[in-house]
């Protein structure tokens, strides 16, 4: 028989969320420009947004995630190595609410 060769494990698990990737695609396209990146963090950290508190204490990771160019197993691996995972860090990043 033949040998195979593992699957690069999926950041997303078994059941993957569209609502989560599309987050994180639309996310890191506006983050890639600075005019709609600065709306987004005056958006998200205005005292009337609901999620600015949790927002200001996950925002160093979530600015990572939307700033990062690799392969999304690869970041999914370097978050687990800090007990987190891509899963989890992109449902932290906040909604968007009427226009930016």
């Amino acid at each position: 028989m033949g040998r195979t060769t593992p699957l690069a494990p999926n950041p997303w698990g078994p059941y993957p969320n569209y609502q989560d990737i599309a987050r994180l695609e639309y996310g890191r396209m506006l983050w890639k420009l600075s005019e709609p990146r600065a709306k987004l963090l005056a958006h998200w950290l205005a005292p009337s947004h609901p999620y600015a508190a949790r927002f200001q204490r996950m925002r160093a990771v979530i600015e990572e995630v939307l700033s990062f160019t690799g392969d999304d197993c690869e970041l999914d691996a370097q978050l687990r190595s800090r007990s987190m995972s891509l899963r989890a860090v992109v449902r932290e990043i906040p909604p968007v609410f009427g226009s930016i």
